[in-house]
């Protein structure tokens, strides 16, 4: 069982990665979506975030790692209400992507699995 949680992880980290990858990219027009594709991206990179979090809080020991992935959770939380009663992005959506990219990347390269 433990063996199907490491890979699940990994592949949760792997596609988060690339989801922002591919906001990004279409952010500053390298690759062009169609708007309708771009938001399938925000949605399922915002589910991504969610459920990573939440593994972590809930199966995580560290205390550190508990902080990071609750601020995660909280910054997620918080910048999508902001975001749909102002309809646009805000600070607290950026430091969800920034901590849980980072997160995720630590996660792929340090941890033992």
């Amino acid at each position: 069982m433990k063996k199907f949680a490491a890979i699940l992880n990994k592949t949760i980290n792997i596609l988060l990665i690339f989801f922002v990858v591919f906001l990004i990219l279409n952010e500053y027009y390298i690759v062009e979506f169609s708007k309708t594709l771009r938001n399938v991206f925000a949605f399922l990179t915002f589910i991504l975030i969610l459920i990573s979090a939440m593994k972590e809080l809930l199966t995580n020991k560290s205390g550190l790692s508990r902080f990071i992935n609750g601020i995660i959770l909280f910054c997620s939380i918080i910048g999508g209400v902001f975001s749909v009663i102002s309809n646009q992005l805000n600070l607290f959506i950026y430091i969800c992507i920034l901590f849980s990219v980072s997160y995720g990347f630590i996660d792929l390269v340090y941890k033992k699995s």
